[in-house]
């Protein structure tokens, strides 16, 4: 199994943050049909067939944990990437 941690601070409001999780889980739902869930006011999880994770508010940060199955690790990279480059142009 393979992972995926990311995470990048910040100086936004809470509204903001939640709202870039939810375009950001939006995002993952059109690109590999990920659905997400609010587990709580700072929490928000992932699933789907061979993608399982988190996406967590913190004071000053956001941080992505995810954890993907043998048939999505080839798709490790890009994941990465697309998530790292849309948190740090949403939350600069």
């Amino acid at each position: 199994m393979s992972t995926i941690s990311i995470s990048q601070s910040h100086a936004k409001s809470e509204d903001d943050v939640r709202e870039m999780l939810e375009s950001l889980a939006e995002k993952l739902k059109h690109e590999y049909d990920v659905t997400a869930q609010w587990l709580s006011d700072r929490e928000l999880e992932l699933k789907r067939s061979g993608i399982e994770g988190r996406l967590t508010m913190l004071s000053g940060e956001v941080k992505v944990d995810l954890r993907l199955g043998m048939l999505m690790s080839p798709f490790k990279s890009k994941i990465r990437d697309e998530l790292s480059r849309a948190m740090a142009e949403k939350l600069a």
